[in-house]
């Protein structure tokens, strides 16, 4: 296995080399799944081996900064927003002051550079997900393979879960023994995957792109395929024995479908109907196929288990939101710890950091960016994020005169993107994880390639409306209401 990972980057610094960012980025996807079965296999299962797809996305993200001349593109990315083209830079500014306050505090660089890698990857992501919002084909391959290879693991998260006996099928470290009820407990299934959290918030992402992509465009058997490969992944994730996955499904599948209701086109809005059409056929067909003829009986255990979820969430919710906060800033001291002191490094042989309600705060992400960054940090991320809602909405004003396939696809990112924000308040585990976090950045940012889009969509159609003179359109480009078209 540590081969086919010397193949992996060998391949990834030749396209690199050559200057093919597009082909690194998709050895990037390979490598992100890949490293976990090939972590298994090797002796004391390193856990640094989760930062290859972080080294990997930065290399191919530079090479494409070169390309853009050494350029971040803020005023592009947010053109009628410049709180943001100020504040983003302070906001990097800020994780370099705490990456050195940590270093000062607690001596542990490995544990910092991975607090850096916390903050940043999204951000990365952000900027990455704006070019490639700029080249739509592109984008389609890339979270198509991604998707590809999340059915592919999916499958093997299926054999698991039907007994198949594999070292590639075992956890990284002890496992986690998932109590369901009294008398009954499981591992939970995770094929290739490390651990059941990663495999769970992966089939997730796939059951949301898939869903993306049924209605962004396809159609006929094309959308229906789409939509299976969706309902079977989110039914995957019961599988896991997390419940959260499935809410996550959800809460997103509420945030597309009204998103598209409200800002899409009327085209977009009829989709729905089709949508409504197509899930319950496929439901139907789950009724008269009953899975447990041949997952078993022990399936109405895990059904059970997530029908629990709402009740136990929100206690999480309440539990490791607001208390985590502001118990997160009782011990920042207001001036912050430093980043990656509360990093759930797990076995990766990094030293650990102790304190008194570390441990609780570590699982919240409210309460952990809080105690790493103080309230210089909260201070700068509230600012952040009235000017990112700013940012959003004067989008979302635009998204209608684009070509529907295009305006669906985006808004199917963004609401995934936005699905999220509740979790990681409450469950900050999974996303250390960097290449969750990259992707989650990638579908945010290439939301904000909508202006460019509507640019290049425009540019396109000018030629054909200058020549009939029956016709008129105009396209505002920041967001002016619909009566002035």
């Amino acid at each position: 296995m540590i081969i086919l990972l010397i193949l992996l980057f060998t391949a990834l610094a030749l396209a690199l080399f050559s200057g093919d960012w597009r082909s690194g980025l998709l050895i990037t996807v390979v490598i992100g799944f890949a490293q976990d079965p090939i972590r298994k296999l090797t002796p004391g299962q390193p856990g640094l081996y989760v930062g290859f797809v972080l080294v990997a996305f930065v290399a191919s993200a530079f090479v494409l900064w070169q390309r853009h001349h050494g350029r971040f593109d803020l005023p592009l990315i947010f053109p009628a927003t410049p709180v943001l083209r100020q504040w983003f830079p302070a906001f990097v500014l800020l994780i370099a002051i705490q990456a050195i306050n940590a270093l000062l505090q607690w001596g542990i660089p490995l544990r910092t550079l991975i607090g850096v890698g916390f903050y940043l990857s999204p951000l990365v992501g952000l900027w990455v997900g704006f070019q490639l919002g700029r080249f739509q084909p592109f984008l389609r391959q890339l979270l198509q393979l991604y998707l590809f290879t999340t059915a592919l693991f999916g499958f093997t998260a299926l054999l698991d879960y039907l007994g198949a006996q594999s070292p590639l099928f075992d956890s990284v470290g002890r496992g986690l023994l998932i109590h369901f009820r009294r008398g009954f407990f499981s591992e939970g299934a995770i094929g290739l995957w490390r651990s059941t959290d990663i495999a769970a918030i992966h089939l997730t992402i796939g059951a949301c792109l898939a869903m993306v992509f049924a209605l962004s465009g396809s159609a006929g058997l094309q959308r229906t395929g789409w939509l299976s490969l969706s309902g079977v992944l989110a039914f995957t994730t019961l599988l896991t024995g997390r419940r959260k996955a499935i809410v996550q499904v959800l809460v997103f599948v509420v945030l597309f479908i009204w998103l598209l209701s409200r800002y899409g086109t009327g085209r977009s809005r009829k989709q729905l109907f089709g949508l409504a059409i197509s899930t319950i056929g496929l439901a139907l067909m789950v009724l008269v196929f009953d899975p447990r003829d041949f997952l078993g009986d022990d399936l109405g255990e895990y059904f059970g288990r997530a029908a629990s979820a709402p009740d136990d969430l929100w206690n999480r919710f309440n539990l490791l939101g607001l208390n985590a906060f502001w118990r997160g800033l009782a011990i920042s001291n207001g001036m912050g710890l430093g980043v990656g002191t509360l990093a759930q490094t797990g076995d990766a042989a990094v030293q650990s950091v102790r304190g008194e309600g570390f441990a609780f705060v570590s699982e919240s992400g409210l309460g952990k960016v809080t105690a790493e960054l103080g309230i210089p940090g909260i201070l700068v991320l509230v600012i952040l994020g009235f000017g990112l809602v700013q940012a959003v909405r004067q989008n979302l004003a635009m998204i209608r005169y684009l070509p529907p396939a295009i305006g669906a696809f985006e808004i199917g990112l963004l609401a995934f993107a936005l699905s999220n924000l509740p979790f990681f308040s409450a469950a900050a585990g999974v996303y250390g994880d960097p290449f969750v976090l990259i992707l989650c950045g990638i579908c945010f940012g290439s939301f904000f390639a909508v202006p460019m889009l509507l640019s290049q969509h425009t540019q396109r159609i000018s030629p054909q409306l200058s020549s009939s003179p029956r016709h008129s359109a105009s396209f505002p480009l920041r967001g002016a209401p619909e009566s002035s078209r």
